[in-house]
């Protein structure tokens, strides 16, 4: 894992540890640029007169094999 990409997955943990409410999807051994691509798709996938569902995102995102973190 890069420097760079460790010290991003680092300072979202600790936002999601923070911050009421925030959480973010997890995947270990996940590339950001994976991870890009995989909520760029399960977002259009969702995607329901100009808002997101966020059950069908959701649903989504655990299928790829994404656990929610920080809830």
């Amino acid at each position: 894992m890069s420097t760079r990409l460790a010290a991003l997955v680092g300072l979202v943990g600790l936002l999601a540890g923070c911050a009421p409410g925030f959480s973010v999807y997890d995947k270990p051994g996940m590339t950001y640029a994976d991870w890009r691509r995989d909520d760029a798709e399960c977002r259009q996938g969702a995607r329901r007169d100009g808002d997101i569902d966020q059950d069908a995102y959701a649903r989504c995102m655990r299928e790829r094999g994404y656990r929610l973190r920080g809830e």
